[in-house]
């Protein structure tokens, strides 16, 4: 039996292999004419796609994806960006140097931040050349007032070998420089919880510190140090128009010198100003409410005298609490510039805030523990009782223990009360009516009122 094929041996060609060439020449044939379509169809779209492209009509040359590693395009596109915000920066400081007391700024400042070179030095993307690249509006935030940030500590001896074993008792902002002097505006907690104190630059440099004035009530403290190497001085911005949503930098020193310059960025959490009651004395005797700006960026200790920035890399307020109940995050306040410059000004003029003057020290009648009877009507449950009287009070028939319960035609609870009315209606040399209740009669004084020592 053979295992071959007849055909495969023959010389002749078989029905079956005329069979397969006949159907190799139609094959070949078909594909012949599928290639003529097929390249037909591509030289179609090409010409139309050559007729349908056409120059753009702005004359703008589209970029490409971006590299990485900044090439060429990427930095011509950061020096446009670095002349655009350039000249935006430059126009807002002159701004908020001429505007006067509508932004609350001080004039002097703005300006000597532009003669000095701190805040047009570092207001342009890259600086100088152009060259540095910002990937973020915050970033370029952060840079323009970064420098100008320091820490304060307590004055030391030692060098600083290790940013870690010294303690921060907080912050302060580089504002002005005037000839060899740097001007920093801090907390008055931060400025009172040493005798001496020091500042440390963002490039780790020590320099001693002079307290020049501070005010309790505001929690505003200014302080003066050498201005040699200093380069970089913060502009003030507004505080008065914030929305919320609006980007909120902090920046400053938590947690001592390790974590020095760590910036955390969130919004503006709330609509307008909030009222926070705090104690002056630190007694823990509620009898004074700030207003506030509110953030959610992290604010924590150490973080007390730092900048709060806006995108613009303005300093809009000055860090000053947060709240830290258990439970509790993203609740931190700032001091509003607005209400700050005219405070920073008057330190910086005279070495301290001028008030007007009761004479009195006193406390809440919820605060009072005295063994002294009140002999209050039943009805008044409220008020702020003397403990101790001199000046206008005492010259006018004040005496101790007696309980205010309005100034003028305004009803006064508390010390809160007495205090807001005092220095928010009031100035030195205006006259005032105080009415009390002394042996459980009511009585009213009239006098002016003076100057707060």
């Amino acid at each position: 039996m053979s295992l071959f094929r007849d055909d495969f041996y023959s010389t002749k060609p078989s029905r079956r292999v005329y069979h397969r060439r006949s159907a190799a020449r139609q094959s070949g044939t078909m594909w012949l004419a599928i290639a003529l379509l097929v390249l037909g169809i591509t030289l179609v779209a090409v010409v139309l796609a050559n007729q349908s492209e056409a120059p753009p009509v702005s004359g703008e040359v589209q970029q490409d994806s971006r590299d990485d590693r900044g090439g060429t395009d990427d930095r011509e596109a950061a020096g446009s960006q670095s002349e655009d915000r350039e000249a935006g920066s430059q126009e807002q400081s002159s701004g908020s140097a001429n505007s006067g007391s509508d932004s609350g700024t001080d004039a002097s400042t703005g300006s000597s931040s532009d003669s000095n070179g701190g805040a047009s030095a570092g207001a342009g993307v890259g600086g100088a050349d152009g060259l540095a690249e910002y990937r973020s509006e915050v970033a370029w935030a952060i840079a323009q007032v970064y420098d100008a940030v320091v820490s304060i500590v307590m004055e030391s001896d030692e060098e600083i070998t290790d940013w870690k074993d010294i303690y921060s008792i907080g912050s302060g902002i580089i504002f002005l420089v005037q000839g060899d002097t740097a001007y920093v505006v801090t907390n008055h907690h931060v400025a009172s919880a040493a005798e001496k104190l020091e500042i440390v630059l963002s490039n780790g440099v020590k320099r001693k510190a002079e307290v020049i004035g501070s005010d309790a009530i505001s929690d505003l403290a200014v302080l003066k140090t050498d201005a040699k190497g200093i380069e970089t001085v913060a502009v003030f911005g507004r505080s008065s128009d914030l929305q919320p949503g609006e980007t909120a930098i902090a920046i400053g020193n938590p947690l001592g010198l390790g974590y020095a310059h760590t910036t955390t960025a969130g919004i503006i959490s709330a609509k307008g100003l909030r009222s926070i009651p705090v104690s002056l004395s630190g007694n823990g005797i509620l009898d004074w409410e700030m207003e506030v700006i509110q953030i959610d960026a992290a604010i924590n200790s150490g973080n007390s005298g730092g900048a709060l920035v806006n995108i613009k890399g303005e300093v809009i307020g000055i860090n000053t609490m947060k709240i830290a109940w258990f439970g509790v995050e993203g609740l931190g306040f700032a001091i509003p510039i607005d209400l700050a410059a005219p405070v920073i000004e008057e330190l910086l003029e005279k070495g301290r805030v001028s008030r007007p003057y009761l004479g009195i020290s006193a406390v809440s009648v919820a605060d009072y523990t005295g063994m002294e009877p009140l002999d209050l009507p039943k009805e008044v449950t409220s008020g702020a009782v003397i403990m101790s009287v001199e000046g206008p009070a005492k010259s006018a028939g004040l005496r101790a223990y007696d309980v205010i319960v309005k100034l003028d035609e305004t009803r006064i609870d508390d010390m809160i009360d007495l205090r807001k009315y005092l220095y928010t209606h009031k100035k030195i040399g205006d006259p005032i009516e105080v009415t009390v209740y002394r042996n459980g009669r009511q009585r009213s004084y009239n006098f002016k009122l003076g100057e707060l020592p």
